[in-house]
């Protein structure tokens, strides 16, 4: 017995036949994967990385190889099926598709990454607080901030419908950039950069 056992024995009975064949499966592709109970789910792991999980709903079973194989494997090989960024779905009453299961756990051992992270767009400095910065003396402390915190300083500025509210946000973008280690009143760390 182990905790993957113990999970799919105490499964709906509904769902214990597709579940054991996903498990068998899973042994077969990833022999070398170890296994655990992780988010309440079986997963497989790796060198200190979780590879893919599955479970039981209440109609189906799923399988979470992560988004990186869903988002890499062409649309039409998983469209017959219910899916999601990060989970597939298997009817009970349906023979699993070993290999589609097949490519996504190959897809995810091969590295396929999800798209990559949405960044937010820059945004151009306005001149008020780019002559404000130089007066305080904070242009190199706000120029050395990675681009998301000037980003989010400027737009979380600009937001604000009073001049008086806008004034007070400046404040206090310029009482961080002194300080040095606080951004939008949380503890920052600045990365050190190797030599």
């Amino acid at each position: 017995m182990t905790e993957i056992t113990d999970y799919i024995d105490q499964a709906a009975p509904a769902a214990q036949p597709q579940l054991r064949a996903m498990y068998q499966l899973l042994k077969t592709l990833l022999p070398t994967a170890q296994e655990k109970i992780s988010y309440a789910k079986p997963t497989f792991f790796e060198s200190g990385r979780d590879l893919v999980y599955f479970g039981a709903n209440a109609h189906d079973i799923a399988l979470y190889p992560t988004s990186g194989p869903l988002t890499a494997i062409a649309p039409a090989k998983i469209a017959p099926y219910p899916h999601s960024k990060g989970a597939i779905r298997f009817a009970f009453d349906q023979p699993l598709p070993e290999a589609l299961i097949a490519e996504l756990v190959t897809l995810r051992l091969n590295g396929a990454a999800s798209a990559a992270p949405k960044r937010r767009p820059p945004v151009s400095v306005p001149e008020a607080i780019t002559q404000a910065l130089a007066q305080a003396g904070l242009s190199k402390a706000f120029a050395a901030r990675p681009q998301y915190q000037r980003t989010d300083y400027l737009n979380w500025i600009a937001q604000a419908k009073r001049p008086a509210t806008r004034a007070k946000r400046q404040a206090q973008m310029q009482a961080e950039l002194k300080a040095g280690n606080v951004y939008m009143k949380m503890a920052w760390h600045p990365r050190k950069t190797q030599e």
